[in-house]
């Protein structure tokens, strides 16, 4: 590498330093956001995401993350149509990277590869975008807007079917151009493997048993119910038997909460039935782990990088119990979000490590060949050089925290009394709301931690009919 080229990548990626702010800035927001959903202050949490959404328009970096925690937050808080028109903005920057668009970008390769991954415009997951679509359809059913509510839900199976066509093609592709990248700067393929230290790090992070491809269960049984109390034809009975079907291969042990829906289906007894899904905990966050990487440059044996590593939550109430008219009925773990979030990250973690130790490498170099291109003040370039490298090393941190850690579900014949008493399997009263007796209905509750006082419910009515009585976010009548 000349003088002339070492320079040049030194100077590029010192005026893309700057950005590293805005990764501090989201870090800064999404830990304000968290803190304030862990104690059940759900109005301020969306009041904070919505500032950083608006705030972030213009930024094409993180735009999406920002989005997608005002949505959730914004839904968590009830306030559905500040959360529709979130999620709505979100899901028309990624739409064209269903079937259009690749995810790799020539352009964001060279760039993320010189400074970080943080510059690279975050588009979301595939479990992120399945669960955009699958939550935005819970918007669309409070709304009242079922033939939306239909769509959104077609969007997320969309989503699943095309991660499994070509999601894991694309990380190969984008792999084997890594590899080639790495020839050039005579780093060798072996050096891009996941290290020992991170292997151990990476292992066994969750019983991801049932997950593979990409699999929701909870998106396929929201489907599922959706189409069953509002079936139009055979057409629609048969996609919600498929769907509910899909749910057992996913995770047998939702019998119990699935069965009675396909022996319905079986028997044409399809009756006013009312479901409640309880969103316990958030999802599992990101920790930068900094380490050396074994990789000869110049006189330097040792590259420094920086990774992102998945850490599980370990707070959150579970279990679910449900009482109507002297019926008592237990939940399900209907999915395990941890488990969803660890199997996406555990297809995608090989290539990032990759990038991120090339990355390193790349950078060092530079600051080698210039340091000793520039005669007398080689020392001045190598001090320059490792300054830089401090402060681009930076792992990717970036992802969408609000997600619940777990998500349980029970069904019950709807009660004639219109009441429900809602339970923790330890006994936490989280709701007391009223539903249609004459309907189909779907009762949301989220409590993101032990922590929080109450939790935000919602009870919505899952066919077209009379809109039921609002609730407060303690679950209580407002009428």
């Amino acid at each position: 590498m000349n003088l002339h080229r070492s320079i040049q990548c030194l100077l590029v990626a010192g005026l893309v330093v700057f950005a590293a702010g805005c990764q501090n800035s989201y870090r800064q927001t999404a830990q304000q956001v968290v803190e304030l959903e862990l104690t059940g202050r759900y109005a301020e949490a969306a009041s904070t995401a919505s500032q950083a959404a608006d705030g972030n328009r213009g930024s094409t970096t993180n735009r999406v993350v920002y989005l997608l925690e005002a949505a959730r937050t914004s839904q968590i808080a009830s306030d559905i149509d500040a959360s529709a028109g979130y999620y709505a903005e979100a899901y028309d920057i990624i739409r064209p990277y269903l079937d259009t668009k690749a995810d790799a970008r020539v352009t964001e390769a060279f760039t993320t590869t010189l400074v970080n991954q943080t510059l690279e415009e975050y588009r979301g997951t595939v479990a992120e975008r399945i669960m955009l679509n699958s939550l935005q359809a819970l918007n669309k059913i409070a709304q009242h807007d079922y033939p939306s509510a239909r769509v959104e839900l077609n969007r997320a199976r969309d989503w699943q079917q095309d991660a499994v066509a070509k999601a894991e093609a694309e990380i190969k592709k984008a792999q084997k151009e890594l590899d080639s990248a790495a020839r050039k700067q005579n780093v060798s393929r072996k050096s891009l493997d996941i290290p020992p230290q991170l292997q151990r790090a990476y292992s066994g992070l969750v019983d991801q048993e049932g997950y593979a491809d990409w699999r929701n269960p909870f998106t396929s049984w929201l489907r599922g119910v959706f189409l069953l109390a509002n079936a139009n034809d055979d057409g629609d009975i048969g996609n919600a038997r498929f769907d509910l079907r899909d749910v057992l291969s996913m995770n047998p042990g939702t019998a119990s909460l699935v069965d009675p829906d396909l022996q319905a289906i079986e028997t044409r007894r399809i009756e006013p039935r009312t479901w409640v899904v309880f969103m316990s905990g958030l999802a599992p966050d990101l920790e930068e782990f900094r380490l050396d990487i074994p990789i000869p440059v110049g006189n330097v044996n040792y590259v420094a990088a920086a990774f992102p590593i998945l850490k599980p939550r370990p707070d959150g109430v579970t279990g679910l119990r449900l009482t109507a008219d002297e019926s008592t009925v237990d939940g399900v773990l209907l999915a395990n979000m941890d488990a969803i979030v660890a199997a996406d990250y555990e297809k995608r973690i090989g290539l990032i490590v990759a990038q991120e130790i090339l990355s390193a490498a790349i950078k060092t170099t530079a600051t080698w060949a210039a340091s000793q291109a520039a005669g007398d003040y080689g020392a001045v370039a190598n001090i320059a050089g490792i300054l830089y490298q401090a402060v681009s090393t930076s792992a990717d941190l970036r992802g969408w925290r609000t997600l619940p850690k777990s998500i349980y579900a029970a069904g019950i014949p709807t009660p004639a009394s219109g009441t429900l008493s809602i339970h923790s399997s330890n006994g936490r009263l989280l709701a007391e709301p009223r539903v249609d007796p004459d309907g189909f209905n779907l009762v949301t509750i989220v409590l993101p931690s032990s922590a929080a006082p109450t939790a935000a419910v919602q009870s919505l009515r899952l066919d077209p009919g009379p809109r039921p009585a609002p609730t407060t976010t303690d679950g209580s009548s407002s009428g």
